[in-house]
């Protein structure tokens, strides 16, 4: 099964990003997107969000199920209100794919359009389905972690949404891959948190850098990971640098 996760940054790198998921899409099994967007118009914001994106890549897409799960409406990522525009994430399964159950999402901070301050601190939901793929059943699941202009490091809030993403994984059932843009460094008690039990494939790979040359120059690349049950048999884990986003995608093959 070959699976990969990607904060898209709204699609503002939209045709390099269009171009790389075209040509992963021919042998890829399950696509979880972070930061997209969703809506009956299609425009483009003065901060180059695609307000229709998930409806974009479902187009290109023929082949895949797209189910996009909001956790708030109204506003880009760079705080600007639009009321046309939902936010959140999505997930693409190729039609092969047998899916056993869609659960859809749950809150794991806030609930949808909880109150917000200054773009920090916005609603995170978690996104899961269970499959069966090749008579073997994997429960996947992604999220997008709290952002709360405080850094990567361990607050409160961080933990709490942590112990709520485990009190739903953990529920799952089958091989286990949690994935997605944490928000969050190593050797955080969030990250641990999240870790248990399961072996990160950023961090087992030695990999230091989640984010693309697009993002601005900050000492810490780390944001985005891999996590997987011990009993999945990993059969390539990268972390390719291609300019699709301000983030890099995390590339798992596995069985």
């Amino acid at each position: 099964m070959k699976l990969i996760s990607l904060n898209t940054w709204g699609g503002k790198v939209f045709e390099p990003l269009l171009r790389f998921i075209e040509e992963q899409a021919e042998d890829t099994d399950v696509f979880c997107f972070q930061e997209m967007f969703d809506s009956v118009v299609a425009v483009t914001t003065h901060s180059g969000i695609r307000a229709n994106l998930h409806t974009e890549i479902s187009r290109l897409l023929p082949d895949f199920f797209g189910y996009f799960a909001p956790a708030y409406d109204g506003l880009d990522t760079d705080g600007n209100q639009n009321p046309m525009i939902s936010c959140g994430l999505s997930l693409f399964l190729h039609s092969e794919v047998s899916v056993n159950q869609y659960r859809g999402d749950e809150f794991v901070y806030g609930k949808r359009n909880c109150e917000r301050s200054e773009f920090t601190c916005l609603p995170r939901n978690l996104q899961h389905v269970t499959i069966v793929h090749h008579g073997l059943r994997y429960s996947i699941a992604h999220f997008h972690g709290l952002w709360n202009g405080k850094g990567k490091d361990d607050t409160p809030d961080r933990i709490e949404q942590s112990r709520r993403v485990r009190g739903i994984f953990d529920e799952l059932e089958g091989e286990k891959i949690l994935c997605g843009d944490f928000n969050l460094v190593p050797g955080t008690e969030s990250l641990a948190i999240l870790e248990e039990d399961l072996v990160n494939l950023v961090t087992k790979e030695g990999i230091t850098n989640t984010r693309s040359r697009i993002y601005y120059p900050k000492p810490c690349r780390y944001a985005d990971y891999v996590l997987v049950s011990r009993d999945i048999g990993v059969n390539l884990f990268s972390v390719p640098e291609v300019d699709v986003s301000d983030h890099l995608p995390l590339v798992l093959y596995c069985y």
